[in-house]
């Protein structure tokens, strides 16, 4: 497997456990500063992700499904859209944006490893 690989795999599983983690906060607020770190974190780890897959189109490897373009472009922007959506609401509507938000990023990440 290539690195594109091995990192596409662990954003599956951090994609999971900020699901996870975004949904405890509902019911736990001081889960809250912990899932707003998460949503950087994971923002920067799938930016990586996507610079290394140009770099693989660049040296000429090309993904098996072109749908893995889309699902790798979703996979990057759903968490930065769910932040910038629930800004201006109330902290548990910005809670619920951030939920959604995560459960699209870990769907997305699954179809884009599942079209790679």
């Amino acid at each position: 497997m290539v690195i594109h690989d091995w990192f596409g795999l662990a954003i599956v599983a951090g994609a999971g456990a900020g699901a996870i983690l975004a949904l405890c906060s509902l019911f736990w607020r001081q889960l809250a500063p912990a899932v707003r770190l998460y949503t950087r974190i994971a923002a920067a780890t799938i930016g990586l992700q996507v610079l290394i897959g140009l770099v693989l189109v660049a040296t000429g490897h090309r993904p098996h499904d072109v749908l893995h373009w889309l699902y790798g472009a979703a996979t990057l922007l759903a968490l930065p859209f769910s932040r910038w959506m629930g800004t201006p609401l109330k902290e548990r509507d910005k809670r619920l944006w951030l939920i959604g938000g995560a459960v699209a990023t870990l769907l997305f990440a699954i179809r884009a490893l599942m079209t790679g």
